[in-house]
């Protein structure tokens, strides 16, 4: 898609369903925390997530995936496959 579009998009329409989406994100990245580390959070998960998306303080969910190509993609094939006896 064209991010112009999507841009257009947001700012002229109510921006709700893609914070609450984001807020959603964001409440499952937090819930994969370790329990030790989840233990010392003073607020809900949801408001927390919540916070985190209207502060801007969250990671981009929607970054597309790299795909490497040429010799870079090869040695990563030879270095992360399988041994091979």
């Amino acid at each position: 898609m064209d991010d112009k579009l999507i841009s257009k998009f947001i700012e002229e329409n109510n921006c709700t369903y893609i914070y609450l989406m984001l807020a959603n994100e964001e409440l499952n990245r937090l819930s994969k925390v370790p329990v030790a580390v989840r233990k010392e959070f003073t607020r809900k998960l949801t408001t927390m997530a919540l916070e985190h998306v209207a502060e801007a303080n969250i990671p981009d969910y929607m970054m597309p995936k790299e795909e490497k190509s040429g010799i870079e993609g090869k040695m990563a094939e030879i270095i992360d496959g399988p041994l091979k006896k």
